[in-house]
């Protein structure tokens, strides 16, 4: 390759930096750029010297040929100049014209230049390769192989460009119907009636078969599977309560199509109950729900086999809300709580005006959780907290850091804080925890260092399956928990952060031993068993409420792809041994698609690799193979 091709390439190779990668730095934008384009003219003066030095006819017209396609790779710079936002402002165009007027550019300068520096190439290299004589021919041979080497590799931008607008997809995904997972298995073990289940396909169907090898696993005599064809028996559908084809009906209980006669004043027998999942007797449009079968069947079974769930939130003292907010904040949401719970067979009712907290908490109530309140309780609400736990109730409470709420009156206790101390004996130690090693990414500072990140867990029964695991748990901006020595409760540490992290004193981010900041592993969790008057009660502590808000569950209720799984088994884990129901913790398992994520950073390499690497490693094989032909001609001559 001649040194004005090297320097043509090292030319457009700054003004891509220069254009493309600092974009909005104009200091260092403009100095590249700016040298790019003395680079680019010193090419092309080199190219001009390399022209006039030629003596031979042929090599003469090899020159000139280069010369004229560098010159082409030059104009599309123009062609690009016409998509650049100083062009746009000066157009003025409307929406519509300006998106039509980018698509045309943005796809027509890269082909030109790929139609101008591809033949150049080709052409130098026979140029060099030939210094003394050169016939026409084979200069018109190689431009020709170059432009349509340059076309083939252009038509990569418009064809991505009709793609773009048309939005056709293709869906090439593996697909798997999911497995019961080991809480599933607990569930059918712990039924005390069985459970009929009732898959009304068509036999032949490709679901039926999937839901078939599904439930295959976990079918015996406590959960009796069978496939019905709706159009065979539509008196069973009817009293199911089923319309059609594409329904999973889970039953326990007898259906009887013919009740007998009943005498006056005799009362029926109770009737079966019915849970029903849709899905879809096309296979493709099945495919979805086929996915996440075992989350559904799950819900069925507890709602089936152990009887209404209630869970309670407390609300007005700014703890996160199961609420939709106006602009969302998924660290101030729990709508993916709400949805897990609901799964796991919870009815979520809240605290309101009309039935407040201070009246006590009802009766119908399994577990109450308190969310990270930013604001004090009354006395008489902590005071209801306090009777609904000794009367054997449960309990979920978050506390947050103190540098994160509402400032309390010099000696004054928040009542919360002072019930959770003596009657569950845990209290929340002073500052929020950073680790410089164990985080989570998000802007690249230390501010991340308060991300915190653990896989230190005990094995215990509001933390069994998420033990056994050792999935990655999140606990950002939390504070640490300290057990009260003597205390009568019995108290379990069951999440714990690194070693690494420390609690940071002057708020910056970054250990600093002189400030007095020690490191080593914090209480983040802890499980609470004890009783009152013989009467057995549980609660669970944490020292925030962000590790179960939508920000580490998900930030949308409706997709798990995005939730840290380490959280979402702690969610069932605890609430399972919070109303006694350990013995059905376990995993759920899903074919959900998990969303490929990438920095910022991720997100550049990628785009820059998948555009203009692979193109140029095909140039490559394709220049290489070229080269090889041409040695081996000129080894027979």
């Amino acid at each position: 390759m001649s040194g004005a091709s090297i320097l043509y390439l090292v030319a457009m190779g700054l003004l891509f930096v220069g254009q493309r990668l600092l974009d909005g730095n104009d200091g260092p934008q403009l100095a590249v750029t700016a040298v790019g384009a003395l680079v680019l003219a010193l090419a092309g003066g080199l190219r001009l010297k390399h022209l006039r030095a030629a003596k031979d006819a042929g090599l003469r017209f090899g020159h000139r040929v280069a010369l004229m396609s560098m010159l082409v790779g030059v104009a599309s710079l123009v062609l690009y100049v016409a998509t650049t936002d100083a062009a746009m402002d000066a157009l003025t165009l409307g929406d519509e014209a300006e998106e039509r007027w980018l698509g045309v550019w943005r796809s027509l300068w890269p082909l030109v230049w790929l139609l101008g520096t591809v033949p150049m190439l080709a052409v130098d290299y026979a140029c060099k390769s030939s210094p003394v004589t050169m016939p026409k021919r084979r200069v018109q041979e190689l431009a020709l192989h170059g432009l349509v080497a340059a076309m083939g590799l252009g038509l990569v931008f418009p064809v991505n460009y009709i793609a773009s607008q048309n939005k056709e997809r293709w869906d090439l995904a593996y697909f798997k119907t999911p497995q019961p997972g080991t809480a599933t298995e607990a569930l059918v073990s712990a039924l005390e009636l069985p459970v009929d289940v009732r898959i009304f396909m068509p036999p032949s169907s490709e679901v039926a078969q999937e839901l078939r090898n599904y439930f295959a696993p976990i079918e015996g005599p406590q959960l009796r599977v069978q496939v019905i064809d709706e159009a065979a028996e539509p008196r069973l559908a009817q009293a199911l309560g089923v319309r059609g084809n594409g329904h999973v009906a889970l039953t326990q209980g007898e259906v009887v199509l013919d009740p007998p006669q009943m005498a006056e004043g005799e009362e029926p027998p109770p009737g079966p109950v019915t849970r029903t999942i849709k899905v879809n007797a096309d296979f493709e449009q099945a495919k979805r729900a086929l996915k996440r079968i075992d989350a559904d069947v799950q819900k069925s079974l507890i709602e089936l086999g152990q009887g209404e769930r209630v869970a309670y939130f407390t609300s007005s003292h700014g703890e996160l809300t199961t609420k939709r907010l106006p602009q969302p904040f998924p660290m101030k949401q729990a709508q993916a709580l709400r949805a897990e719970l609901k799964s796991q067979g919870f009815s979520v009712k809240e605290f309101s005006l009309s039935e407040p907290l201070a009246d006590g908490v009802p009766a119908d109530a399994s577990v109450v959780f308190v969310l990270g309140p930013l604001y004090p309780f009354t006395r008489p609400e902590a005071e209801a907290l306090r009777t609904y736990l000794q009367a054997g109730g449960s309990l979920f409470v978050s506390l947050e850091p103190k540098v994160s709420r509402a400032p309390m009156p010099v000696a004054v206790d928040d009542p919360l804080e002072a019930m959770v101390e003596e009657v569950l004996g845990v209290r929340l130690g002073e500052g929020v925890l950073a680790d410089e090693v164990a985080h989570a990414r998000n802007r690249g500072d230390t501010a991340d260092n308060f991300l915190l990140l653990t896989a230190s867990f005990t094995s215990h029964g509001s933390s069994l399956t998420l033990a056994a695991e050792r999935q990655r748990f999140a606990a950002p901006f939390a504070g640490y928990l300290e057990l009260v020595d003597g205390h009568e409760a019995g108290h379990t540490v069951t999440v714990r952060s690194n070693g690494t992290a420390f609690a940071d004193i002057e708020r910056d981010g970054t250990f600093s031993a002189d400030a007095g900041e020690v490191k080593g592993a914090k209480p983040l969790v802890v499980a609470v068993s004890g009783s009152s008057g013989g009467v057995g009660w549980r609660a669970v502590v944490t020292s925030t409420a962000n590790l179960v808000s939508d920000v580490v569950l998900s930030t949308d209720a409706d997709d798990t792809a995005n939730a840290l799984a380490g959280n979402v088994q702690f969610v069932r884990d605890a609430s399972n041994w919070l109303i006694g129901a350990e013995s059905l913790s376990g995993t759920t398992q899903s074919e959900e698609d998990v969303r490929i994520e990438h920095s910022k950073e991720g997100q550049t390499w990628w785009f820059y690799s998948t555009v203009l690497g692979v193109p140029l490693l095909v140039f490559g094989l394709g220049a290489a193979r070229v080269w090889f032909r041409q040695r081996g001609k000129g080894v027979d001559r």
